[in-house]
């Protein structure tokens, strides 16, 4: 086989993304020609009904998957996210690449900034579902109604009518902002567009409040199903993990009845240290759902057993530091421009009453998230819980430098301390050294208890899943477990006990 004729949409963003197969087709097989082709289907002719109300599921597809039947076309490469859930006999998805980052991202006018009603453009039943929630907690005031508007088109024409609109906010796929954003064509020729983007505010929405639509950020790669020769390659340039997760993710939206007309979104993080899973929103009887859970690696062993005591019984008794202030944050805080914040809980901004808005702000999880926004500060994204070495905080126009805010002792490697304050610990709780399982809101929290009580080392211990989690498994290697948080954790041990 010497050429490969590749079929996609027509938009920048489906020609940038066959681009994208066919380089690694030709890093893995330098001698194969590549052809392009690219085909208009029927969700790019009819830009006015809204995607959830068209009665074909496969409106971005199903005209490219005739010109494989046909054989005009050898592969097309589609948004995967774009495949109906139930897919076709004649052709089959083969493969896909690394996925690209599934989170969405909303894009909102500086100029909306404290209006008591706003205006979002979405035609994604899913996210008008979980946004209508979402947006009043943790935009940086309280809307008092949040309105959602169908628009249509790729996703510079959508970008163009916010522009020319009289309306608040947008929400895309991060993935695509991403593809175009690394795309020559979109700087050179969509320019304007671009510093619109750079004067908006935006957030990357986090995956435990708004999951997004299966597969979303995956590219699928379809073929016909007797066209074996080009199935043994594609099989050579694919990532089996991805493949996997994405199926699992249909799969649970089928049990659903799947589909854009879904209020419904799932997705599936591979991480480090195991499997999690966000589902969220409404059925079509309108039973609200919303599950969340971590299946971890086969190495962590789950300790939720002989449990006779555990600390802390809430988040309150869990404190043993005082945080005393550090001289000066402000007025360092102050200088900070043009950078990342990355907030690593939400008191450490106590005694700062400004943030620059030329800044990034990121946070450690949702709830600093929510605390900091409830004093008016925009938070770009978050790591979820995560942590910043396996969720980092990023920027959507190039390289920025970036601090951590945090006490005075952390350890920091990748990103700049700033600290704020100083860890002054606490007179122990009675009898904390007696507790059959612990969970931990920090690794010093840890050391110190581990320091006077050696002892407790040989009990059962957890904590999140982030820096955390790293820093207290190399004291005791194997014997922490992580959880998503500590509410997950607290429910477990309740049920087990």
């Amino acid at each position: 086989m010497k050429t490969i004729r590749i079929i996609s949409r027509k938009s920048l963003l489906a020609r940038i993304q066959a681009n994208i197969v066919a380089e690694k087709i030709k890093e893995e097989f330098s001698n194969i020609n590549i052809e392009f082709l690219t085909k208009e289907t029927s969700g790019d002719i009819d830009l006015s009904t809204p995607l959830h109300q068209m009665p074909d599921p496969g409106v971005f597809t199903n005209d490219i998957r005739e010109e494989l039947l046909k054989n005009k076309a050898d592969l097309a490469v589609h948004s995967w996210k774009d495949l109906p859930v139930e897919l076709q006999k004649g052709t089959e998805i083969v493969t896909t690449l690394k996925r690209e980052d599934p989170r969405d991202l909303l894009i909102f006018k500086k100029s909306s900034i404290e209006k008591k009603k706003i205006n979002i453009f979405t035609s994604s039943p899913r996210r008008k579902e979980n946004l209508s929630n979402f947006l009043p907690e943790f935009l940086s005031w309280k809307p008092k109604k949040v309105n959602f508007i169908d628009v249509r088109g790729n996703i510079q024409t959508r970008i163009s009518k916010l522009f020319d609109s009289k309306e608040d906010g947008l929400v895309i796929a991060l993935a695509a902002m991403k593809r175009l954003l690394s795309s020559p064509q979109f700087i050179e020729e969509e320019s304007y567009l671009l510093n619109f983007l750079k004067e908006s505010n935006w957030m990357i929405l986090p995956l435990s409040k708004n999951p997004a639509a299966p597969a979303q950020g995956a590219l699928a790669v379809e073929i016909a199903s007797n066209n074996h020769e080009l199935k043994d390659l594609m099989y050579k340039i694919g990532d089996e993990k991805t493949f996997n997760l994405v199926n699992k993710e249909r799969e649970i939206l089928k049990k659903y009845g799947g589909g854009c007309h879904q209020k419904i979104g799932v997705t599936i993080l591979n991480s480090k240290k195991g499997e999690i899973l966000n589902l969220k929103g409404e059925t079509e009887e309108g039973k609200k759902i919303s599950e969340s859970s971590f299946i971890p690696v086969s190495t962590l062993k789950n300790n939720l057993r002989n449990i006779e005591s555990f600390f802390p019984l809430n988040t309150s008794s869990s404190q043993i530091f005082d945080r005393t202030p550090l001289s000066n944050v402000e007025e360092n805080v102050s200088r900070i421009k043009d950078a990342g914040i990355f907030v690593s809980r939400g008191n450490v901004l106590e005694n700062i009453k400004t943030i620059s808005k030329t800044n990034i702000v990121w946070t450690s999880g949702v709830e600093t998230w929510k605390k900091l926004a409830s004093e008016g500060i925009w938070v770009n994204g978050t790591s979820d819980s995560m942590g910043e070495n396996e969720n980092p905080p990023i920027g959507l126009f190039g390289k920025v430098k970036w601090f951590k805010l945090s006490h005075l002792d952390a350890k920091e490697k990748k990103l700049e301390l700033l600290p704020t304050y100083q860890l002054v610990p606490k007179k122990l709780p009675k009898d904390i050294e007696k507790n059959s399982h612990y969970f931990w809101m920090s690794a010093s929290s840890f050391k110190l208890v581990l320091k006077k009580f050696p002892s407790i080392e040989n009990a059962n211990h957890a904590c999140g899943m982030g820096k955390t989690f790293d820093e207290i498994n190399q004291l005791i290697p194997g014997k922490v477990y992580p959880y998503q948080n500590y509410q997950d954790w607290l429910d477990k041990i309740r049920r087990a006990k």
